[in-house]
């Protein structure tokens, strides 16, 4: 079995959200317990499994260290890189595609650039969250995202001086996820931390949907913002930072964005 590694989003190699993605050899059959057993063991953030590659078309299988995610848009432009830069999928001007059982995930790459287009009911209205997750910041919450809603609040100052929530809290409140947002409107830039400890991760690297979560909430909180690119930068307390470059509008209660970035080919064995 092929096994690499690739750094999504990362501002710089190993900056980003490490995903393992491992490729059986052609006729020889994977072993799931074995793909489980890396997953635990690996300090990637997420092992995708590749289950089918041809042409423009791919599938997979998510594991997290506690077994297997039915989420498989996080680590969409990842595998979609590695396959194309390492041969397996063919590159071009029109994009590859993640094929679930829903439908298609397209998204364009060379093997390092990622362009990944969103497109559906945005959603963006207030929530009513408890105080002791975020303190004086709990009556700015709001939902967001394209179709499916991320738990987002705006703050003031930079999110990496705040302190994170209380994972335990949120278990108790049903949060999956809650990301703290700063948006700087003369710099048209976003600066956010991600916590989604109900997706398998305590605090995210680098998410590209709840960018694009958080693209929406900028067009809805700043309809200038309509058509003009916009920077989205998820940091954390480690010092780590994804940039996603994104541009849209949401027109009728319809999102239509582009979220784009880089994938850093890290290792292979």
């Amino acid at each position: 079995m092929a096994r690499a590694r690739v750094d999504m989003f990362g501002s710089s190699p190993g900056m980003g959200s490490a995903l393992d993605v491992l490729v059986p050899d052609g006729l020889q059959p994977w072993d799931e317990t074995a793909v489980a057993a890396h997953a635990r063991d690996t300090d990637a953030h997420e092992t995708a499994l590749v289950t089918s590659c041809a042409e423009r078309t791919f599938e997979t299988r998510i594991f997290h260290p506690d077994g297997e995610s039915p989420f498989g848009t996080h680590s969409l432009a990842g595998v979609a890189a590695h396959l194309v830069a390492s041969g397996r999928l063919r590159p071009g001007s029109d994009p590859v595609a993640r094929s679930t059982p829903d439908g298609l995930q397209r998204v364009w790459t060379d093997g390092h650039r990622v362009r990944v287009p969103f497109h559906g009911p945005a959603v963006h209205h207030g929530v009513s969250i408890g105080p002791g997750l975020v303190s004086r910041y709990a009556d700015r919450a709001i939902e967001s995202g394209v179709g499916r809603r991320f738990t987002l609040v705006r703050v003031d100052e930079d999110p990496r001086n705040l302190p994170a929530p209380d994972l335990r809290l949120m278990r108790e409140s049903g949060l999956s996820d809650l990301t703290l947002f700063r948006w700087d409107r003369d710099r048209r830039h976003v600066s956010a931390r991600v916590f989604a400890p109900g997706f398998g991760f305590p605090e995210d690297s680098g998410c590209l949907p709840a960018a694009s979560a958080l693209a929406v909430a900028v067009l809805s909180l700043d309809p200038a913002s309509h058509g003009v690119p916009m920077v989205v930068t998820q940091v954390t307390a480690r010092g780590t930072a994804s940039v996603f470059d994104c541009v849209g509008s949401v027109v009728g209660g319809t999102a239509d964005l582009e979220v784009a970035g880089k994938v850093w080919a890290v290792d292979r064995w």
